[in-house]
């Protein structure tokens, strides 16, 4: 097996103990073990490097979930699976907000990539992103026309990084951001697990007319290791029904709208 593949295998078990956890609030060694298919020795060392990271805690024969969140990322293929169903009505909701005509800048993530399948039937846009799926998504629609920042290809994400994109970024004004992230908190701000890309949100906050944050319920009341902007710095969020009441709530006290759908 290949550095690659093994990396990948590593990633693929450490998203399947997060969703178990995420669902069940625990999980025991044995079990995770012979679902996955590896060693009772192979899970324990999962668990640890989730808890340095800070998701979950070790208890006697198994795991607990964890409330903190700092720097676990999953790889693109990873995250594509996740939460499917409610990204799929934010990037509904997400389209209805593009208008013919509009430049727009979809920042990486599939929530975003949903988003770029939503608009078959939108005419003359101009859609600008440092993402290569979703530039691959719209690259034969008739009536888009899609521009790649240019960068560095971030190896397992599939997108595009580094002191080109972020001086392509500098030097624009569309419509509309769609902007994704990984943490909100109503106090800290809106965050990333990685700083490669959070130079670039933060970029992003400054690059359009008016700046739409698409996130599902999961990301919220979590902090994650780079924060690039604050809530203040959005006009629209679009999120999903499982958002709790309070926190929409404190959202819009910021002044943001908010459509949950």
């Amino acid at each position: 097996m290949n550095e690659y593949a093994s990396v990948n295998q590593a990633n693929h078990r450490l998203v399947m103990i997060m969703e178990k956890l995420n669902k069940y609030g625990r999980i025991d060694v044995q079990e995770i073990a012979q679902e996955l298919d590896v060693s009772t020795a192979t899970i324990r060392r999962d668990f640890n490097e989730l808890e340095r990271q800070g998701h979950l805690r070790r208890v006697h024969g198994g795991a607990v979930l964890s409330n903190v969140s700092t720097t676990f990322e999953y790889l693109y293929h990873a995250k594509v699976a996740l939460r499917m169903d409610e990204k799929k009505r934010i990037a509904i909701q997400a389209a209805n907000e593009i208008q013919d005509g509009d430049a727009i800048f979809f920042d990486s993530g599939t929530t975003t990539c949903q988003i770029a399948m939503c608009l078959s039937g939108k005419k003359q846009l101009t859609v600008i992103t440092y993402d290569m799926s979703i530039a691959t998504v719209l690259n034969n629609h008739p009536s888009i026309q899609v521009i790649l920042t240019g960068g560095i290809v971030r190896q397992g994400y599939n997108v595009l990084v580094g002191s080109i994109t972020e001086n392509f970024i500098r030097n624009m004004m569309v419509d509309k951001v769609f902007l994704s992230a990984d943490a909100i908190h109503t106090s800290f701000g809106i965050s990333n697990a990685n700083y490669v890309e959070s130079g670039i949100k933060a970029l992003l906050v400054n690059a359009g007319k008016k700046i739409i944050l698409v996130a599902d319920h999961s990301k919220f009341d979590k902090i994650a290791v780079s924060k690039f902007c604050n809530l203040s710095d959005i006009d629209m969020l679009i999120t999903d029904n499982q958002i709790s009441h309070s926190m929409a709530e404190s959202i819009r006290e910021n002044g943001i709208e908010i459509k949950c759908v």
